[in-house]
């Protein structure tokens, strides 16, 4: 038997200490973290009201602008508001006079919060606020600015979504395929399902319909939830455990992405072409995974072993993040992922090789912008090339 890498076995041997040492801090952010933001720090939250009148589809815009705002965020509020949408814009910092003015021309709400809780945090004010002021909801929208979006050439999310008559419509989707280790990336047999334990609607772009949003019980989730800012509790009970709600409370559910059949749709493309999508796969954070890709490629292998490596990836990663190029020239995917721009070198090159591929004034936009995060945030890599 095949023992395992140093690298793992290191990995779990730690978890556990880690656990025990955070356990105090964790239980009391657990236990009094929402009571602490209610009742104190929510105390400082600013709401002013901007130049778009409201309307039963109100939008709620997370925003982190620790370099100021972008021309991004605007790109985003003006296609929300061509799409008939009222902009609440939530940021999870405070604004200075000139970005806040800025904002508010083009939104409905400008809120500004302590950033607890990150972006659940934040959409809970933004969702919460918009349902105490709206007689009707007819849909609601959370977005946040982890991605660039709408990306041109790409499709319409907003109408796609729209389409879809769904209480609970997602960008995208993770984790419908158990993980699978590097080492055995050839065994992987793409089962795709709603039903996996991990299984989670990404949260950078959802659409929840008015149903949904009448529902007693719905607010009472947004209104219980746990703050913390632990950033992994966070996840597993705000993306994961908000899908596990919608699911278990019989509301209906979709994606635009579609991934259960993503290995049928890889699996029809030429020997050369699959081979260029394992070449622009993204790893972040995966050793083993990024050492596999490039044996892979430095070696040469057959489709089927490329096919398998970024099956593995997606399972492993999610989708949105391990395969921009592929989903915008396939699928009309709308989103790009800012992350990957400063998480590894490699993955680096891929995004702005992509970006910089973009067309028209919002493409160099974005262009621009991703090479000023790479440069901010990840300045040991090597200078991007225009």
């Amino acid at each position: 038997m095949k023992r395992p890498p140093l690298w793992k076995i290191t990995r779990e041997l730690k978890r556990p200490l880690q656990q025990i040492t955070q356990l105090p801090s964790r239980l009391g952010s657990l236990l009094l973290g929402r009571w602490y933001y209610d009742t104190i720090l929510a105390r400082k939250i600013r709401c002013a009201e901007g130049a778009i009148p409201a309307g039963p589809q109100p939008a709620v815009y997370l925003i982190f602008p620790s370099q100021g705002l972008q021309e991004s965020h605007f790109i985003a509020l003006r296609y929300l508001i061509d799409s008939g949408f009222a902009p609440v814009v939530v940021s999870n910092i405070p604004l200075g006079d000139a970005d806040r003015q800025r904002l508010i021309e083009v939104c409905w709400l400008c809120i500004e919060r302590p950033n607890f809780g990150y972006d659940f945090g934040g959409y809970r004010d933004g969702l919460l606020t918009a349902r105490t002021r709206l007689k009707r909801i007819d849909r609601l929208v959370l977005l946040n600015d982890s991605s660039w979006f709408p990306l041109p050439g790409a499709g319409d999310w907003l109408a796609a979504a729209e389409a879809l008559n769904a209480d609970f419509a997602a960008a995208a989707c993770n984790y419908g395929h158990p993980r699978v280790e590097a080492e055995h990336f050839r065994s992987i047999n793409w089962a795709y399902s709603t039903a996996n334990r991990n299984f989670q609607y990404c949260s950078f772009a959802l659409m929840l319909s008015g149903g949904l949003m009448a529902d007693p019980e719905f607010i009472k989730f947004w209104k219980r939830f746990p703050l913390t800012n632990n950033k992994k509790f966070i996840v597993r009970r705000g993306e994961t455990g908000l899908t596990q709600w919608v699911m278990a409370h019989g509301f209906s559910h979709r994606a635009v992405l579609k991934t259960a059949d993503l290995d049928q749709r890889l699996a029809q493309l030429p020997p050369d072409e699959i081979r260029q999508v394992a070449e622009e796969t993204v790893i972040f954070g995966r050793p083993s995974l990024a050492a596999l890709k490039a044996r892979l490629l430095s070696n040469g292998a057959p489709a089927e072993d490329y096919l398998s490596f970024i099956l593995t990836a997606v399972a492993t990663q999610g989708v949105s993040y391990t395969l921009p190029a592929y989903l915008h020239a396939e699928e009309g995917f709308a989103f790009l992922k800012k992350s990957p721009c400063w998480l590894t070198q490699d993955g680096s090159d891929i995004t702005l090789r992509f970006a910089a591929g973009l067309k028209g004034e919002a493409g160099q936009v974005f262009a621009a912008e991703a090479r000023q995060l790479r440069q901010s945030r990840a300045a040991d890599f090597p200078p991007a090339l225009d």
